[in-house]
């Protein structure tokens, strides 16, 4: 069918089809890769995602459509080649700003005072695949010979063998020779807080992990 066959609103409503047929396979995109499970609810940062991807995918791309769509126009191919192109490369540059920026794990290091997310940008090629590979998304630190058990100053500078699995046998252990403080332990859980307002939540073998609220561990206490 040839373009000048639609009016400008036509053309602005087949656009914005389009444009939400990809916005939606990248929102299933931001909860299944890039912030699978209790990553999701630990860092925000999927909703700056969403709003930056939506931005570019749903409003300008289809709002430019609206602009310059003309039939009469001799331009017209291309006018909305030129839509096209900036479209995609706006999208290209916030799926790889996005993919860059994600979170792929937690960590705790001495003492608990709370776990720290780990981001692809941050950490060390080796350490980021060591990470992605393990089945777990949560870890506690555990230094090497002459480490410290405070952690290093900068996660790029983190080793794979320092990152143990919470569910690993011996995440129980490792609170208790941190702390006595009651605030990490009670009724069998083991909890720590990360980020604002938010805490990790496990079983006292690290085999069951959830983030809570702050509010739901106050109700709790």
């Amino acid at each position: 069918m040839h373009l000048a066959s639609f009016n400008r609103y036509q053309a602005f409503g087949i656009h914005f089809g389009l444009s939400l047929l990809i916005f939606l396979g990248l929102v299933a995109l931001v909860f299944t890769v890039w912030y699978p499970g209790v990553l999701f609810d630990a860092d925000n940062g999927w909703q700056q995602a969403l709003l930056m991807i939506a931005g570019v995918d749903l409003v300008l791309g289809p709002l430019l459509t609206l602009l310059v769509y003309n039939p009469a126009k001799k331009s017209l191919k291309m006018d909305l080649s030129i839509i096209a192109a900036f479209q995609f490369c706006a999208l290209v540059g916030g799926i790889y700003t996005v993919n860059s920026a994600r979170p792929v794990g937690l960590y705790v290091a001495f003492p608990p005072a709370g776990y720290e997310i780990l981001y692809a940008r941050s950490l060390a090629p080796e350490t980021l695949a060591a990470v992605e590979k393990s089945d777990q998304r949560v870890f506690y630190y555990q230094p090497g010979a002459g480490g410290s058990p405070f952690g290093p100053e900068r996660q790029q500078d983190l080793k794979p063998a320092e990152l143990k699995p919470v569910d690993d046998g011996g995440y129980g252990d490792f609170i208790n020779r941190l702390t006595n403080d009651p605030i990490f332990k009670k009724d069998n859980t083991l909890r720590v807080p990360v980020g604002p307002h938010k805490w990790v939540v496990t079983d006292d073998q690290g085999k069951q992990i959830q983030v809570l609220p702050e509010s739901a561990i106050k109700s709790a206490s």
